[in-house]
């Protein structure tokens, strides 16, 4: 068998040889660039005093150069995207199959791996649920089926799909963060929001804190426990929500991991409760025990309401899960069964 790397005389290597020459096209100067247009114009203006024939044939030869140029420009554009390479939005967390996907012009989409940064610059096509870890601190989660674009290390450009939004109180992730679509732009100021582009309306859902939202001269905030939908016209309705159950269990889904080992309990009470968007009612006889409670091991690979079933298996403390409500008792004090 020949050496596949020596073989610049056989037929393919010569058509291997004069590709790679092809595409070492030069991008045209601003000189050069002038030239073709004035020489166009005044093939132009000769052309239009001349008969029929002579236009058609003229219409050909300008096709032609057009042709030329675009294939340079073509060259140009493949040989030079890829990965974004401005500031860095965050990090790939984890995602589920098929994967997090960086679509690219002119070429293969490449799937990105767990630790690959987010880029300006990039586009991504999301094939399975993703976490993203924001390299201001806090997360982005982004549902299946969703193609957006990094504008900038703090923007998001969300062309169709999902994606949820949270930045803890701390976080270094400045108010500037912005999620932009074609409805306007929604601007955190605190700190948990999904926005979704769906079948032509744009869905904004405030969990916690409040959502800037800015659509040419017009301007709202919308607070937690609201829904406002943008339709097509970008006429915007509102309406009142839950900030827990069944439209927020796929972001609960991407839940980022939670440390417990040596930690307190009640830390990890307060680290439920906000990520399921349930309000805390605890009694004091039980934040002391939990407060007094180190927990051990770790809770990886579930889910928020999994973590939270095997830590508390661990106690003697009670729980209950009312609608928007997780409740905690001693059992002491509650005769009432868990849910």
């Amino acid at each position: 068998m020949s050496d596949p790397t020596n073989n610049d005389t056989s037929q393919g290597g010569s058509e291997e040889r004069l590709l790679r020459e092809g595409l070492k096209a030069n991008v045209l100067s601003a000189e050069a660039l002038q030239r073709i247009r004035q020489a166009t114009e005044q093939e132009w203006r000769a052309a239009a005093q001349a008969p029929p024939r002579r236009r058609w044939r003229w219409l050909a030869s300008a096709a032609s150069v057009a042709i030329v140029v675009t294939g340079i420009g073509g060259a140009f554009l493949t040989m030079n995207s890829g990965s974004g390479n401005g500031a860095i939005l965050g990090e790939v967390a984890s995602f589920a199959a098929p994967g997090l996907f960086e679509t690219r012009f002119l070429r293969s989409d490449v799937i990105l791996a767990e630790g690959s940064d987010l880029r300006a610059g990039q586009s991504l096509e999301v094939r399975g649920d993703a976490l993203v870890t924001l390299s201001g601190g806090g997360n982005l989660r982004v549902a299946r089926a969703t193609a957006l674009e990094v504008k900038t290390e703090n923007t998001i450009s969300l062309e169709r799909g999902e994606l949820y939004v949270d930045i803890p109180p701390g976080s270094r992730m400045s108010s500037a963060f912005r999620v932009v679509t074609g409805a306007g732009e929604f601007r955190h100021e605190g700190t948990q929001f999904a926005v979704a582009v769906l079948e032509g309306q744009t869905r904004l859902r405030v969990r916690e804190g409040r959502v800037l939202w800015r659509a040419g001269v017009e301007e709202a905030t919308v607070h937690a426990g609201t829904e406002m939908i943008v339709d097509r016209n970008g006429n915007a309705t509102r309406r009142s929500i839950s900030t827990a159950g069944r439209d927020w269990s796929w972001m609960e889904s991407r839940s980022p991991e939670v440390a417990i080992e040596n930690r307190p309990l009640i830390e990890f009470l307060e680290w439920f409760a906000r990520e399921t968007g349930r309000k805390l009612e605890i009694d004091d006889t039980a934040r002391g025990q939990a407060a007094a409670i180190r927990m051990h091991g770790n809770v990886r690979g579930l889910t928020a309401t999994e973590a939270l079933s095997a830590v508390m298996a661990t106690t003697t403390l009670r729980y209950e899960l009312p609608e928007g409500v997780f409740r905690v008792s001693s059992t002491r004090e509650s005769k009432t069964p868990p849910s």
